[in-house]
């Protein structure tokens, strides 16, 4: 609280923290005659003002008589008592907690809405040995206090009706703050969501650091008056009274206990002679207010509006900055206190949601998103400087902290700024790993009149889907097809709204909305918030229902089958389906997935075609026979139109021999490796020493791991990130990325203040890769080196999908090179896989080019592969162009922290060992893991190397490890629902297990990934072993790579329960 003697309405208070009884002391001696507290007079409209003085000789004579009652602690050496309050707040109620505070006694607030099990648990947990009520809660407070074994209740400290005539009494107290600052002052509680409510201590040192109130604030506003409408024993009622009274020199006005806080007694209030400068409150009463005629106008009367205790909802905060009515929104929660800045510099109105994290709390943003280093990110405060959050839930490098479970997303140009976006638990992650964000999906459909609530589910499932709950006037039986129908497209426009703002992987489908059901209302907390889990699980026969229906969605506009059924004539036909699903027409040649499409849409066009089918009475017989991935297999319209007259013809979807695998593999390579230019330098070339690097796909792990080595090499003088554009800008990604990842941040600021690191948002396979003339004129005149590393990893994709965007992008970067004014062409790295020799059975593969398409996995990413490396060799055969494949093996977490991505198949398959109790001693014969970090090494060693390296290079771990090495540091370390150890079995077993059990995707995320491992066992994945002793000798980074042992799989399985993915042992 070191801004307070900035305050130009209060006597500054003396340097440094103390204890509150002191604080109220020195405020009623030095400020005694300023007005500090209002509160009505009862039966009346009048207010009663309160000084300081007023308050101190209050709060004495409270704590005299409760020392009579109770007993006050006086010493610091005695054991701390706690006293439970439940009462409506009140001026009574204020003097009530600081007379406790001056008897040395920790009060426990108490929510009345707690049911009498939460308060009785409340009582004992606390070992609370009396209970202060009001005459409306007394009847509870002696039941509870009695089921609990609290001998003693008393009343509240009384309202001083009358200025005090009796002389004032101080009530001694003389503990000190070295003594006591640690200490419990305060007790909150949990707003019991997950079950019973669970108390919050708060010391003196951590009330002390609760608020946050800079000089400039402080002075803008001092000797104004707030009414507090929030009640004292939820954390930011009590903080921010006592902040206002104590420190920002604020007159605390507070609302008639006995009217409720509703939008019409707000707005008579601001209607009255008492109405206040400044008003805190929920935002859920305060937008009702909006809405009252003249309530706009009311609210543009005060200095501001404090929202607190709920996120404002967009479309009415818009509104208020659109009507220019100033309001401030309070980040903070009972553990932690106030987290925000609350007039952060440089923030535009429109960003009004976006917040400024208090400069003084040490943070960490762990990701929480699909996309490394985009976003969300969950905010964890550490302890600092003595200080420690009410609660500690996680520790990280030695310090305890606090986990929020709120997510937030940054500003895409303001590095300070973030938006909070919902808590962890409101992230949907779908089947196929994607992240959906509920909230702002929420968020919108909520805004919507006829919808009083919105939850996102679809946690494990194929697409999302919302359960939605209508306006109590709107309320319908959804077994009745035709309201249903009616209120689904009464709401269309929300949802559309809503999919506008959300990715691809988030869209809602019309037939994906689910109302709720009349009689089974939506469980909420007491802050009138819904409970997801509780309302997911009411629902969950229901949500398995619609998926159900959902797997034979189509279009209701029944396109019939052309008269003619061949390839030609089907063509329009998948056109017109295609452009219902993407909502746009698309070229009959185009690439679906290259424009848009996704495994949601994909769905929509098969179940189409098969109702078309069967409607048919030429085809009906034809369903059985096309296959799931009907869409992946043939991805233009064309093709599938192709594939489709060939099942009318043959009876079966000719799905390509062997030998159509390899011929569509070479004509890829002949067609990319055709009309090469010719590399002639410019007359006025002089070639610059030192290396200029392009460096694509630096936001991901390897990019960064490879960015950060470059960073760090003297013999680079520039770097040119290449990354396609995101919803946050590259810079602010790749700074995530960095500190997710734990590498220089330091380094990585200042070579972009240094202008050593530019970043360039581009479309790698676009002329001149989309970027403006002259940026690609100065990056094509000074590049050295270009390492290409954007690469989609997706195992869906054909080939042909891969072409449009990556083929056509590395002949792109090819033609870059060829082209340049240098005496040398840049050389091209290329980070290939070793999928691209996966079925390379003879021997161990050399470090070479292989010409035999019959090597690579037969799934489109590995066939990408291979045709990249062969577009390399075949252009560095012919041309001057010098260029490295880098295939590169498993990539495990690296060395220093053990990150290791939980979306990867070896964290999936340890989560199933945790579910099922049981470890496969046979998943592999041997691991060849190669830690992040040195593979990004060994990758800038070669391609650094003096004088320059060209072929084909191997990086895998060159001492492999047997799999069942590792089996008893996986059994030893992973914990079990029971706590019991796993047992080990056969993979086949394993497997069957797995097919077998209950559980959903979302509790075991193995079930996904069984045919996979089903592939490993029957020998369709990586069999092949690489060579590495070429690159051995050029690497330092690859000669040094340790052995993965059972330490450094303890040490993933432990990353793995830092991040939550696996069950720990607490």
């Amino acid at each position: 609280m070191g801004s307070i003697e900035a305050c130009t309405d209060l006597t500054p208070l003396p340097a440094g923290p103390d204890l509150l009884p002191n604080v109220i002391d020195f405020r009623s001696y030095y400020d005694a005659s300023k007005v500090c507290v209002s509160y009505p007079r009862p039966g009346t409209t009048d207010y009663i003002d309160i000084t300081y003085s007023d308050f101190g000789h209050a709060v004495d004579k409270a704590a005299w008589e409760f020392h009579e009652k109770i007993g006050a602690r006086r010493s610091s050496d005695e054991p701390t008592k706690t006293v439970g309050i439940l009462a409506r707040s009140d001026a009574g109620y204020m003097i009530s907690i600081y007379a406790l505070h001056k008897c040395g006694i920790v009060p426990l607030l108490i929510s009345p809405r707690n049911s009498r099990a939460a308060i009785v648990n409340l009582l004992k947990l606390t070992n609370s040995v009396a209970l202060l009520t009001d005459s409306f809660n007394e009847a509870e407070a002696l039941a509870s206090a009695e089921e609990a074994g609290v001998a003693t209740v008393l009343p509240m400290a009384p309202l001083p009706v009358h200025r005090p005539v009796e002389k004032r009494k101080p009530f001694p107290f003389t503990m000190k703050w070295e003594e006591e600052c640690d200490k419990p002052v305060l007790i909150m509680h949990t707003s019991g969501s997950t079950g019973l409510p669970k108390p919050v201590s708060w010391n003196s040192r951590f009330v002390w650091h609760q608020g946050y109130y800079p000089p400039k604030f402080v002075a803008k506003y001092a000797g104004s008056s707030v009414l507090a409408t929030l009640p004292l024993f939820h954390g930011s009622g009590v903080a921010l009274t006592r902040a206002s009274l104590l420190w920002l020199g604020w007159r605390v006005v507070f609302f008639d206990p006995s009217r409720p806080v509703n939008a019409s007694a707000l707005y008579d209030f601001c209607q009255s002679p008492n109405a206040t400068d400044i008003v805190i409150g929920a935002p859920s009463v305060i937008e009702e207010m909006g809405t009252i005629d003249g309530g706009l106008d009311a609210m543009r009367q005060r200095k501001f509006w404090f929202f607190v205790g709920a996120p404002v909802p967009p479309h009415f905060g818009d509104l208020l900055v659109k009507q220019q009515i100033h309001f401030l929104s309070m980040l903070g929660s009972t553990e932690i206190g106030q987290m925000n800045v609350l007039e952060p510099d440089g923030r535009a109105p429109q960003d009004w949601q976006f917040h400024e994290i208090r400069p003084d709390l040490d943070i960490v943003l762990e990701p929480r998103g699909s996309e490394p280093g985009a976003g969300p990110f969950e905010l964890i405060i550490l302890e600092k400087g003595g200080w420690r959050p009410g609660t500690i839930n996680v520790n990280i490098n030695g310090r305890d902290g606090y986990s929020t479970s709120d997510l937030y997303q940054k500003h895409a140009s303001h590095p300070r700024l973030f938006k909070h976006c919902g808590r962890a638990d409101d992230v949907v992650v779908l089947s196929n790993g994607e992240k959906t964000m509920s909230r702002p999906i929420e968020t919108v459909i909520e805004a919507d009149s006829l919808v009083v609530a919105a939850v996102v589910f679809g946690t494990g499932r194929a697409q999302n889907g919302v359960l939605i709950s209508p306006s109590p006037e709107n309320v319908f039986d959804p077994s009745n097809e035709q309201a249903l129908a009616e209120f689904r497209n009464a709401i269309w426009p929300s949802v559309e709204k809503a999919n506008s703002k959300s990715p691809s992987h988030s869209q809602i489908w019309k037939e994906m909305l689910l109302v709720t059901t009349p009689g089974k209302e939506l469980p909420r907390t007491d802050k009138g918030s819904i409970q997801r889990k509780k309302a997911i699980a009411l629902y969950a026969d229901e949500i398995d229902a619609i998926y159900l229906a959902a797997e034979s969605t189509a279009s209701t506009n029944q396109i019939p089958l052309p008269s003619s059924l061949t390839g030609d004539s089907l063509v329009p036909f998948f056109s017109h389906i295609i452009q219902e699903a993407m909502g746009k027409p698309v070229a009959d040649d185009a690439d679906l997935f290259a424009n848009g499409m996704d495994s949601l849409k994909a769905i929509f066009v098969r179940n189409t075609l098969l109702a078309a089918l069967k409607r048919d009475e030429r085809t009906k017989g034809l369903v059985a026979q096309v296959p799931q991935n009907f869409v992946f297999m043939f991805s233009s319209t064309r093709s599938m139109a192709g594939a489709l007259g060939k099942l009318v013809e043959h009876g079966h979807i000719a799905t390509g021999s062997a030998e159509d695998h390899v011929a569509s593999i070479k004509a890829m390579i002949e067609k990319h490796t055709q009309d090469l230019p010719r590399h002639t330098p410019s007359a006025q070339s002089s070639d610059t020493p030192g290396e200029t690097v392009i460096l694509t796909g630096s936001t991901g792990s390897l990019g960064s791991f490879i960015l950060n080595n470059l960073l760090h090499d003297n013999r680079v003088v520039k770097v040119h990130c290449f990354n396609r554009a995101g919803s946050l800008l590259s810079p602010i990604r790749q700074d995530a990325s960095f500190q997710e990842r734990h590498l220089d941040r330091d380094a990585l600021q200042s070579a972009l203040s240094e202008g050593k690191l530019v970043f360039h948002d581009v479309e790698i396979n676009k002329p001149r890769f989309g970027l403006p003339s002259h940026v690609f004129a100065d990056i094509h005149a000074s590049a050295t080196l270009i390492i290409h590393n954007a690469w989609a990893l997706n195992f869906n994709w054909s080939l042909e999908t891969f072409e449009s965007v990556h083929i056509k992008g590395l002949r792109n970067v090819v033609d870059f090179a060829l082209t340049s004014p240098r005496c040398v062409p840049p050389r091209v790295a290329f980070t290939s896989s070793v999928a691209s020799t996966g079925q390379f059975t003879s021997g161990p593969v050399a470090e070479e080019s292989i010409d035999d398409p019959t090597v690579c996995l037969v799934q489109g990413y590995a066939q990408s592969k291979f045709v990249g490396e062969r577009i390399l060799t075949l252009i560095s055969e012919q041309t001057n162009l010098v260029s490295m494949s880098f295939r590169i093996g498993q990539i495990c977490g690296d060395k220093a922290h053990s990150i290791w991505n939980a979306t990867d198949n070896v964290p999936v398959l340890l989560r199933g060992c945790q579910e099922l109790k049981a470890v496969p001693i046979d998943w592999v014969p041997v691991i060849a893991w190669a830690p992040v970090d040195d593979v990004a090494g060994t990758i800038v060693d070669v391609s650094l190397r003096p004088g320059g390296a060209s072929g084909t290079f191997h990086v895998t771990n060159p001492t492999p490890t047997l799999w069942t090495d590792l089996v008893p540091s996986i059994q030893n370390n992973l914990v079990t629902a029971d706590r019991s150890t796993p047992e080990l079995i056969k993979m086949d077993e394993w497997i069957l297990r797995l097919k077998n059990c209950d559980q959903s995707p979302e509790d075991n995320p193995a079930i996904k990934l069984v045919a996979f491992f089903d592939n490993i066992i029957q020998g369709k994945g990586i069999r092949c072993r690489l060579s590495t002793e070429k690159t051995r000798q050029l690497s330092p980074s690859l000669s040094n790579v340790p052995v993965v042992d059972g330490n450094a799989m303890a040490g993933f399985i432990d990353y793995w329960k830092r991040i939550g993915f696996l069950r720990t042992s607490n």
